[in-house]
């Protein structure tokens, strides 16, 4: 009697449990689990309004600066410190996102962004063309290694002789000069990181929104996403 009671008051607590087969039943069922998928992703945005409004408003502030202060002075050193800074846009852009497939929409999570959403059932096409940069990955590399190079080569061969003949200049003109001459690899650097990012994906994941917006996600399995996207719509 007081197994049987036992019994029954087990049974109450655990409805799920049933000790004849002894399978725990789960309240999630397996499609509720691929409802929600979390990918690691390379995410790019076109048109993407923020960055360029941002480059714009440093970009002139910079030329405001560098002409109204005197050559090797802060607010001229500033100048180009702020075209320096300007590096951070294009990489905050193509930092690892993570995009969330839910039933309804996307929620593509950006580092120290905004998340964007994108509603289902705003999706005009969805498509997965071959990756341009993979293809040209090799030609792009020795492009990139040969400008480099060249553009180093030279940018410490006018340092050098300019040092020697401002020998007594000032830190802040040695700064200057430093940072006017690299720029433009420091630009290249960062368009060649750029580059290398998208070029590991033999595919990539183009959505285009019925705003003309286009999202291109570099993925390792763009096929997966994609079937999962179409299923979902229809």
């Amino acid at each position: 009697m007081k197994d049987s009671l036992k019994k029954e008051r087990q049974e109450d607590c655990l409805p799920g449990f049933k000790p004849e087969n002894r399978s725990l039943q789960l309240s999630s069922s397996p499609v509720g689990l691929e409802e929600n998928r979390i990918l690691k992703a390379h995410v790019s945005l076109f048109p993407g309004w923020k960055p360029v409004i941002i480059i714009l408003f440093a970009a002139v502030s910079s030329f405001l600066l560098w002409i109204y202060s005197h050559e090797n002075s802060f607010l001229f050193i500033l100048s180009e410190l702020i075209l320096y800074l300007l590096l951070v846009v294009p990489l905050l852009s193509h930092f690892s996102s993570t995009v969330a497939v839910m039933p309804e929409k996307l929620i593509i999570k950006r580092p120290l962004r905004k998340p964007v959403v994108i509603e289902k059932r705003d999706i005009k096409q969805i498509s997965v063309p071959k990756n341009d940069n993979h293809s040209l990955r090799w030609t792009m590399r020795l492009f990139y290694l040969a400008t480099i190079s060249i553009i180093l080569l030279h940018a410490v061969e006018r340092i050098n002789r300019d040092l020697q003949l401002e020998e007594a200049a000032t830190f802040s003109a040695k700064l200057s000069l430093f940072l006017g001459k690299f720029l433009v690899v420091s630009f290249l650097l960062v368009l060649y990181y750029i580059f290398e990012l998208r070029a590991h994906y033999q595919r990539v994941l183009k959505v285009t929104m019925h705003s003309n917006l286009k999202v291109w996600i570099y993925t390792e399995e763009p096929e997966e996403l994609t079937a999962i996207l179409k299923n979902e719509k229809e």
